[in-house]
């Protein structure tokens, strides 16, 4: 892809459109960044620019004289300001898509609805414990275009989002991953078929000797990819299965290459990571793949800790546990840290509305809550679908969410913040609001 004396526009000046500006400057284009806030709520990141890079505030529209477009994450393709840059035939890319053409190092992808993060960061793990040279990045939180100035590791583990495929279409990935597909985002992708469609491009450019991993527990992955010319591992935490990764009892069972192994007892791992088998279990699948040795897998796995705001323990109470699980911002989410847990629930649940249906969550919350704590400006949708057959409590701040939870929680008990929503009526992300639900938590007394 020629750059040089091309005059090409960024839109969105967040992390990436700093990262992506950058990139292009050094490679001797023109050019331009266009965002629709004001200077003065983009002081910082302004701060962080190659001084030749032009700048339009308030306006996130291309220049007229744009040659090329290349979108942050946070800028849907379909947006009005982009069409005439579209009806012109200007090529629109995403940083993903721009990465890409630029990258020479093997890649692994790694999608899904729901833990992405801990399967990328357990896979980058791994892969180091087994000597490995690797960069880890794209949602994650470093983007994919600042790990190629970082030279060329052995490989590069991307979390992709669903918004990072919808202008990218030559990603090729060794080992693609999808973990899970359930409503998510549904403000910005209108229909769940869309965003399954984005989630199945992440294979799209793969060959028969490239890999494809798939969760066979979910409907909405376990049949994809049959046209694929890679070869597909399933992955269950339900069932045994022919070929891939596979509980038997409380041992990982890893059926690969005809060939059958038992690699370690989840007795052996850290409490958060237990409640984390659906994401550990395509980490190995990869590994092996790609030929890790058992003992790298093993060291990773003993040694990893569960992230933060994902199902993330804080603290026993008067024998109640309280886990912060603020990164579950969807249906899907929610209803798989619930399924978590056999003992029963306090859940604090709520927060600004992405256009979600909530209605898959009533039975299971009959079945696994104990008592609803509601937060944000979703509780009065949350109250249309409980109609009535469900305890709950509504609650201001997280302060009173805690201490009302606590009041309602018994010896054995868990209190689980996972919200099912975004987090921007009441805190600045879902990294504030978990970051507060922890100090209260940690600030009870006994």
């Amino acid at each position: 892809m020629e750059l040089k004396n091309k005059n090409l526009s960024v839109v969105g000046l967040g992390q990436t459109g700093v990262a992506v500006a950058n990139f292009l400057s050094r490679q001797g284009a023109c050019v331009t960044v266009t965002d629709g806030k004001p200077r003065e709520q983009l002081l910082e990141p302004l701060k962080q620019l190659c001084a030749d890079v032009k700048i339009r505030f308030q306006n996130p529209e291309p220049p007229s004289d744009a040659e090329g477009v290349v979108l942050s994450p946070g800028v849907d393709i379909h947006s009005p300001f982009l069409e005439d840059a579209s009806r012109k035939g200007i090529e629109i890319i995403s940083e993903i898509e721009l990465a890409n053409r630029f990258n020479i190092v093997p890649i692994i992808a790694i999608t899904g609805t729901n833990g992405k993060s801990t399967c990328t960061s357990l896979t980058a793990e791994i892969f180091a414990q087994a000597g490995k040279t690797v960069q880890a990045g794209g949602n994650l939180g470093t983007p994919f275009i600042s790990l190629l100035d970082q030279g060329d590791p052995d490989y590069r583990i991307l979390e992709i989002s669903s918004f990072q495929m919808e202008a990218t279409s030559g990603l090729h990935p060794v080992v693609a991953v999808i973990l899970n597909i359930s409503p998510d985002h549904m403000d910005r992708h209108k229909d769940f078929q869309t965003y399954v469609e984005l989630k199945k491009k992440i294979f799209a450019r793969q060959t028969r000797n490239n890999f494809l991993v798939l969760n066979q527990d979910d409907p909405n992955t376990r049949d994809l990819g049959k046209d694929c010319p890679a070869e597909r591992i399933l992955f269950s935490t339900q069932v045994e299965l022919e070929k891939g990764i596979f509980l038997r009892g409380n041992k990982i069972i890893a059926r690969l290459k005809n060939s059958e192994m038992e690699v370690l007892s989840l007795e052996s791992l850290s409490r958060g990571m237990q409640w984390q088998v659906e994401n550990i279990l395509p980490a190995i699948a990869v590994a092996l793949l790609l030929n890790v040795p058992q003992d790298a897998i093993e060291r990773a796995l003993q040694n990893f800790t569960s992230l933060e705001h994902r199902l993330e323990w804080v603290r026993s109470l008067n024998g109640v546990d309280f886990v912060n699980d603020s990164k579950g911002t969807n249906v899907g989410s929610v209803c798989k840290s619930l399924n978590t847990f056999d003992r029963p629930i306090i859940l604090i649940i709520g927060g600004k509305d992405k256009d979600t249906d909530f209605s898959p969550l009533k039975n299971l919350m009959k079945e696994k809550v104990k008592h609803l704590i509601l937060i944000g400006e979703t509780r009065n949708k949350f109250k249309e679908i409980l109609n009535g057959s469900f305890g709950y409590e509504e609650s201001d701040s997280m302060e009173e969410a805690v201490g009302l939870a606590r009041a309602k929680a018994g010896d054995g008990d868990i209190v689980l913040l996972s919200p099912a929503c975004s987090s921007f009526d009441m805190f600045k992300d879902y990294a504030d609001r978990g970051t507060r639900f922890k100090t209260i938590v940690k600030n009870l007394e006994g």
